[in-house]
């Protein structure tokens, strides 16, 4: 009987990073391909002290700024390492 093993690219083992910006400040924040979307999110929300409804109403976008990122999506799935992600409100429809 032979095992057989899971091959894991060096990338998938090693942190990522991708800049996050928040109303003009940036900052970088490493996470692991299979992580998902959402505790980056949490991250950025945490080191820009955002607090209260706001942090509800901040979602993170793509390198365009108008594509929001799924939380419970991997961030291999949605974001290139070294991206530059926004984190901000929803545009409002018709505004």
């Amino acid at each position: 009987m032979t095992a057989v093993q899971e091959q894991v690219t060096p990338d998938a083992k090693r942190n990522q990073s991708v800049s996050v910006s928040h109303n003009g400040q940036n900052h970088v924040f490493d996470y692991r391909l299979e992580e998902h979307v959402e505790k980056i999110r949490v991250a950025a929300l945490d080191y820009y002290d955002v607090r209260g409804q706001a942090r509800h109403e901040e979602f993170l976008f793509g390198p365009d700024n108008q594509t929001e990122l799924i939380d419970a999506a991997t961030m291999a799935s949605q974001a290139q390492p070294g991206s530059q992600l926004y984190l901000h409100r929803r545009a409002q429809p018709g505004g």
